[in-house]
């Protein structure tokens, strides 16, 4: 018999601690993209109009100075907004690691405290809190309240 892999329906099991997970996780990409972006952005634009001031216009004019800049901020706003979706992406496929599991630990210990017969919690090997589902069960089994 084939022992089918255990998948969970949603990955948005617990929307409010996966959505700051989120957020953390684009703010700390975000806010060094812009800083980095804006200081870049700053820098050719000085260094292009003092190479404009000594080679003459002739060489370099304005807008073609000011294409340069236009394109740096078109590529700032696209890895900005493609690190976004990216980080997205996996801040939710990761938090559901932590929060598939506070999901079945909470509705398992409301069970316990309302006296409810309990199942057994079995936690996937990739799921991160495989140790404190086994308390849990240690737990239940004491209370003599497993099905």
């Amino acid at each position: 018999m084939v022992k089918m892999r255990e998948r969970r329906r949603q990955y948005l099991v617990n929307r409010k601690l996966q959505m700051q997970f989120v957020r953390l996780l684009v703010t700390q990409a975000a806010i060094p993209i812009i800083m980095l972006g804006t200081s870049l952005y700053l820098i050719n634009k000085m260094y292009l109009f003092r190479l404009q001031a000594i080679v003459g216009n002739s060489i370099m004019s304005d807008a073609g100075i000011h294409a340069i800049l236009n394109f740096s901020i078109v590529a700032m706003l696209s890895l900005l907004v493609i690190t976004g979706l990216l980080l997205a992406f996996l801040g939710i496929r990761f938090s559901h690691q932590i929060a598939g599991p506070l999901y079945k630990l909470e509705s398992g210990m409301d069970k316990l405290a309302r006296g409810e017969k309990v199942e057994l919690i079995h936690f996937r090997k990739t799921d991160i809190m495989n140790g404190l589902g086994d308390k849990f069960n240690i737990i239940a089994r004491k209370l003599g309240q497993v099905k």
